[in-house]
C-alpha cells in the first residue's frame, strides 16, 4: 500500500515521505524472488513500513542524515525522551548494509513492542541506520550484480567507528584493512555521529544491536578479553534470548569469542556499555541464507540473509521482545 504525501509539520515525516518517493520503486521481491533471494523490500518499502509504524503509535524522529543526505530516522515508543526517571531502551540495526535481516528484525520488533504498556520507559528503534549502503546493496540486487558491501558512503565500517577503543585492530583486520576501515577518526562518520548525539541526554540502561550472520547472542567486551563487572546479567540476558531465538538454541558468549579471541575497537556493542552503562547485547541474526542451492553459495547477499526473513525476525523478536521492555531479568 502506498500511503500518500501529507502537509504535516512533522521534520521526521516529511524527511520520510520525500525519501520515499525520491527512491520510489517496484517492490524489490520482483527483481531478487526468481534468484531464491526471499522477500526482502527495498529501502521505500522499508520507508513506508515505518510510517505505518508511525500510524499506529509510534513517533518519528529525524535524528540526522547521512553522507549523501538520508535522512537517519529512528521510531520511539513509551515514555517521550526528557521525561523524569524514564529509561531508554536503544534497537539498531542496519550499521552494515548487507544484513538486512536486522532490519526487518527490527521493524518487527517495534510492532510487537506497539501493543505493550512499556510503563515509565522510552523505546528509540533504529531500523536503517545505513541507509547509503542500504541503497547501493539494492542497486546491485536490481541490476543482478554480486556485491558484497560493508561500509558507508565514506568506505567506513560504522561499527568500527565508534569512540570506544577505536583504532585497535587485531591481525585479521590488519590483513584485510578494506573491509574493516575504522575512519579517519572516533566517531568521524555522521551516522555515528547522529547516533551518539540522539542518545546523549538519554538514561540507556539496555541496547540491543541486529547484525548478522552466526546465530548467536553476543555482550561485551569484543575489545578485550577481560571480563567486564556486570557480565552475568548480560550473560544470562543473553542466554534468554539465545534459547528463544530459533528451534535451534543461539550461542551466548561474549564478543571476542565469537570472533575466535580476535579483539576489535570501535564497536558499537562496546559503546553502549562504556559510554551508557547499558545492558548491551548484539544478536547475529540467523545462521545465513546459503542453504542448498548452489546459485546462493555465489551471491553475497545470501550469506548474510535467510530466504525466509518473515519467520527469522518474528522469532528473534518475540525472544528479545522482553530484554527491550524492560522486563527484570
Amino acid at each position: 500500500m502506498t500511503l500518500p504525501l501529507t502537509s504535516s509539520p512533522d521534520p521526521g515525516l516529511a524527511a520520510l515521505e520525500h525519501a520515499r518517493q525520491r527512491h520510489r520503486a517496484q517492490p524489490l521481491v520482483r527483481a531478487i524472488g526468481s534468484r531464491g533471494l526471499g522477500p526482502y523490500r527495498g529501502y521505500a518499502e522499508l520507508l513506508a513500513a515505518m510510517a505505518r509504524l508511525r500510524r499506529d503509535g509510534a513517533r518519528l524522529i529525524k535524528i540526522g542524515d547521512s553522507v549523501h543526505g538520508e535522512p537517519l530516522l529512528a521510531l520511539e515508543l513509551g515514555q517521550t525522551a526528557g521525561r523524569p526517571c524514564a529509561r531508554t531502551s536503544v534497537v539498531i540495526a542496519g550499521l552494515h548494509p548487507i544484513e538486512w535481516i536486522g532490519v526487518e528484525t527490527a521493524l518487527t520488533l517495534t510492532e510487537r513492542l506497539l501493543g505493550r504498556d512499556l510503563e515509565n520507559r522510552s523505546v528509540l528503534v533504529m531500523p536503517i541506520a545505513n541507509p547509503d549502503g542500504l541503497l547501493r546493496v539494492e542497486r546491485n540486487l536490481r541490476a543482478g550484480r554480486r556485491r558484497f558491501v560493508r561500509h558507508n558512503a565514506h568506505g567506513v565500517d560504522l561499527n568500527r567507528n565508534f569512540d570506544v577503543h577505536w583504532g585497535h585492530k587485531n591481525l585479521l583486520a590488519r590483513l584485510v584493512p578494506w573491509v574493516f576501515r575504522p575512519g579517519h577518526h572516533a566517531a568521524s562518520e555522521p551516522e555515528v555521529t547522529a547516533i551518539a548525539e540522539a542518545l546523549g541526554g538519554r538514561r540507556v540502561d539496555r541496547s540491543l544491536s541486529l547484525h548478522s550472520f552466526g546465530g548467536a547472542v553476543l555482550y561485551p567486551r569484543g575489545d578485550s578479553m577481560s571480563r567486564i563487572p556486570d557480565g552475568d546479567e548480560h550473560r544470562e540476558w543473553a542466554q534468554r534470548i539465545a534459547a528463544h531465538a530459533d528451534r535451534r538454541p543461539y550461542r551466548a558468549l561474549p564478543s571476542w569469542r565469537f570472533g575466535f579471541g580476535a579483539t576489535m575497537g570501535g564497536l558499537e556493542l562496546d559503546w553502549f556499555h562504556s559510554r551508557h552503562g547499558a545492558v548491551s547485547l548484539l544478536a547475529e541474526c540467523s545462521r545465513g541464507g546459503i542453504g542448498l542451492r548452489p546459485a546462493r553459495l555465489l551471491d553475497p547477499f545470501a550469506w548474510f540473509n535467510p530466504p525466509q526473513p518473515g519467520a527469522v525476525a518474528r522469532r528473534i523478536a518475540q525472544a528479545a521482545e522482553g530484554f527491550v521492555a524492560g522486563e527484570l531479568s
